[in-house]
């Protein structure tokens, strides 16, 4: 599910993602629209001090998917490094003061978000105006559930909008889900344990869109022509980098934990089906209609195959249900599996103590997540351009 330790609440505008430290230095490729018959979104001007008006909301969190929407939806003319900062200074902020102030201007109170805003024609040729939101409220932080919350509603109440989607990464629910790939659902199922959480009157409740689901006319298209295939980044040389890794333990942002110095581990002890380069050679998409994803407050990662699995599992997502049928608004959620389910045991059948499944699946996120965040907001455009 989404590492929220990348949330990054104190923007530095030249700070590189932090996926910029990994190995994989490929760059999210232009975006040849024209392949798929179709014209890229258009930046649209946001009047200063005005806040815009739209139809929909896309809402999502960490600096690897915050850049792969900006990239898919206002920069898709130039290829985008991990460690590409610059396109941040076109955003603006909204504060706590209600200040909306462009990003360069550096508020002295940190924005509850930032956003811009763009058109995507739809298949009649209609334009709608799509509000891009980076949330810097979330479920695993101060300001915990209030302050998701109230990002929620005052984007809606401010940008009339009557549809909501959120994109990023999450957890697979399922051994099927491949590394990368591209999930939607209408439905989402909440699950809080954090006593900064305690207030929630709705925990343990599922919510599902009964009125709307985003339409999949260019899904097959999308995904055949532009979405990125996984092996690019993960494939024998970089599984090798990524096992070395994780038995030497290095330094990272979230801190890695030690492995136990007696175990080392392998390509056969770790490589499972999701992660099978083999698998990778194309985007998966899944549509999971009426199944509900799972949100949580706190990070896991499910064990081989869960018994009755939800479609992906993340942080946020079941919030934005509840804010939204309050509001009398539409959602839906389309995500990307940067974290696969990660095997349970060594390939002579030992334990793998969690730790360690913890230390593996960060790195495959720390290598990926960059790059399976194209996929989920591509395949979110492909939702609101097929309406």
């Amino acid at each position: 599910m989404n590492r929220f330790t990348d949330i990054n609440i104190n923007i530095n505008i030249s700070a590189p993602l932090l996926l910029a430290t990994i190995p994989n230095k490929i760059p999210l490729p232009v975006i040849d629209w024209q392949a798929i018959r179709q014209a890229a979104p258009k930046p649209l001007v946001i009047e200063a001090g005005q806040f815009p008006q739209a139809d929909m909301i896309v809402v999502t969190w960490t600096s690897a998917e915050w850049s792969a929407l900006d990239h898919v939806m206002l920069n898709s003319a130039e290829r985008r490094f991990p460690d590409d900062t610059q396109w941040r200074s076109h955003w603006f902020g909204y504060t706590d003061s209600h200040d909306i102030t462009a990003y360069t201007d550096s508020p002295d109170m940190e924005p509850l978000f930032y956003f811009q805003l763009v058109g995507i024609d739809n298949g009649e040729g209609h334009q709608q105006r799509v509000l891009l939101v980076k949330s810097q409220a979330h479920l695993a932080h101060p300001p915990w559930i209030t302050g998701l919350e109230a990002v929620i509603d005052i984007l809606l109440e401010k940008s009339g909008a009557k549809k909501i989607l959120s994109t990023g990464t999450a957890g697979g629910g399922s051994i099927t889900d491949m590394l990368g790939a591209a999930i939607v659902t209408n439905s989402g199922h909440i699950q809080l344990e954090k006593p900064e959480n305690s207030g929630c009157d709705y925990n343990h409740q599922t919510f599902t869109c009964k009125t709307w689901f985003p339409s999949e006319g260019l899904y097959k298209a999308t995904r055949d022509s532009l979405m990125f295939a996984m092996d690019q980044v993960w494939n024998a040389d970089t599984i090798a980098d990524a096992i070395v890794a994780l038995n030497q333990s290095p330094l990272t942002d979230p801190p890695i934990e030690p492995c136990d110095d007696a175990t080392t581990y392998t390509y056969d002890d770790l490589i499972n089906p999701p992660l099978n380069p083999d698998n990778l050679k194309q985007a998966q998409v899944k549509v999971c209609k009426n199944q509900p994803l799972l949100t949580t407050d706190y990070y896991f990662i499910e064990g081989e195959e869960p018994h009755d699995p939800y479609c992906f599992l993340e942080m946020d997502d079941a919030v934005i249900a509840h804010q939204a049928e309050r509001a009398g608004v539409e959602y839906a959620f389309i995500r990307n599996v940067s974290d696969p389910i990660v095997v349970t045991h060594t390939a002579s059948g030992h334990p793998i103590p969690e730790s360690v499944r913890g230390n593996w699946s960060g790195i495959i996120y720390q290598r990926c997540g960059f790059y399976s965040s194209f996929n989920s907001v591509l395949l979110t455009w492909a939702a609101i351009a097929g309406e």
